[in-house]
């Protein structure tokens, strides 16, 4: 990705961060962020081919949340920007997204086509027990229902599911975070029932000011269906 594409996208990251939710009603909460990422991955998979440029804007009113989740490599290997609509409770969450994963430079991918061939959305359901302080311990489930990315040779929706558990505590004063994911059946994961994602991450810190810290994460992800392991490295600006 040359300077001139990377201009307007760092322009658009900072509108989204200058968001001012002053100017909300008192129960809305605006999260805005932008991550740099090593690799893209998810959930045990990569995609593209160079680090990753990732911004997130998320309004949040009463119980649901409403946000935009971007994926830009930097060598263009790779886009992606998910809309998405959460329900939370204090121990649960719902949530529905709309992956668009466009092709390079966008060619045949537009965004409102739903039903070709060439459609490139993908619309996924997940349900998550978030745990709590005394049960640190998360479990998730999600099933892709609608995209030509989730179809078999046929053409019919393979419903590919996932499922994940989350566990997380502190060592020496760093919050460390563990993931265990398989799929139950044949679809997009896998061919059979197999274990695709075992994630290690550790949380940090650079502080650069009295008042101002870099939030980093380093994570270790082993795929052993594919038999592939990624070391990945962050850092996020909110």
């Amino acid at each position: 990705m040359n300077l001139k594409k990377l201009i307007p996208l760092i322009g658009l990251v900072c509108i989204c961060l200058g968001v001012n939710a002053e100017k909300l009603p008192s129960k809305t909460k605006v999260n805005r962020s932008i991550d740099f990422v090593s690799k893209h991955l998810w959930r045990g998979s990569h995609s593209g081919t160079a680090p990753t440029i990732e911004p997130t804007l998320e309004i949040q009113t009463g119980r649901f949340t409403f946000g935009a989740w971007g994926a830009y490599a930097t060598d263009d290997s790779y886009q992606e920007v998910d809309l998405y609509v959460s329900y939370n409770t204090p121990l649960f969450q719902f949530s529905v997204y709309d992956f668009y994963c466009p092709r390079p430079n966008f060619e045949k991918s537009k965004f409102f086509d739903f039903d070709s061939e060439n459609s490139v959305h993908l619309f996924d359901a997940t349900a998550k027990y978030k745990g709590c302080a005394k049960f640190p311990v998360s479990i998730m489930g999600s099933v892709l229902f609608y995209g030509e990315f989730d179809k078999d040779e046929n053409g019919d929706q393979n419903y590919s599911t996932y499922f994940e558990l989350g566990y997380s505590n502190f060592i020496g004063g760093k919050k460390f975070s563990y993931a265990l994911g398989f799929s139950p059946f044949e679809g997009m994961y896998d061919d059979k029932f197999n274990v695709v994602n075992m994630n290690v991450t550790m949380y940090d810190e650079i502080k650069l000011t009295d008042k101002f810290s870099l939030p980093i994460r380093g994570g270790l992800t082993l795929n052993p269906a594919t038999e592939k392991l990624f070391l990945t490295f962050a850092v996020t600006l909110k």
